[in-house]
């Protein structure tokens, strides 16, 4: 999902969380990441696809490096999510982990560096077993490289009540910034 940027007061940097070098994880980067999520939901408040991330919670948000970053989110399996067997519809876990890898990018973007979130350029998702009306899922996301071009995340949807594997997923994006103008 290509998301429009716009202005969030409480990013004043390109790391509010601390020392890149180090593994960074605090409430600072966990609440802010939290807090854009809130503002994305009330720019899609009637889109049925992004209501499962506006009920989702937000168990880690962790960025690894200026390019790498871990997010899990905990949902519970809602009765909009399922098809006529019951159990969760393929193309609802798809457009899930398009969405929650898409948006992760939050975490290590800059202006000069996936600023625009990208565009899909494959979503490979395969499915192991169903996943029924309400059990808490974690969806566990990580950025594994981002380069000037191209990004890499990967992503497992887990029972949480077993850690079951319900379905993975290998999301590939481009960079569609605009490129500076050499002089």
């Amino acid at each position: 999902m290509t998301m429009r940027p716009r202005k969030a007061d409480w990013w004043q940097g390109e790391n509010p969380g601390g020392n890149t070098k180090e593994r960074v994880q605090n409430d600072v980067l966990k609440g802010g990441f939290t807090k854009f999520l809130e503002e994305d939901a009330k720019v899609h408040e009637r889109s049925a696809l992004l209501s499962w991330l506006q009920a989702a919670e937000v168990v880690e948000a962790v960025k690894t490096s200026n390019t790498t970053a871990r997010v899990t989110y905990r949902f519970t399996v809602q009765r909009t999510y399922l098809n006529p067997g019951g159990t969760l519809q393929g193309g609802m876990a798809a457009s899930m982990f398009d969405t929650g890898t898409s948006i992760m990018l939050q975490m290590i973007r800059r202006r000069d560096f996936w600023w625009h979130f990208g565009t899909t350029r494959t979503l490979n998702v395969t499915y192991l077993r169903p996943a029924a009306e309400g059990e808490v899922l974690l969806m566990e996301c990580e950025i594994v490289h981002a380069g000037k071009a191209m990004c890499l995340i990967t992503a497992k949807l887990v029972r949480e009540s077993d850690r079951a594997l319900i379905c993975t997923c290998e999301h590939q994006k481009f960079n569609i910034d605009p490129v500076p103008a050499k002089m």
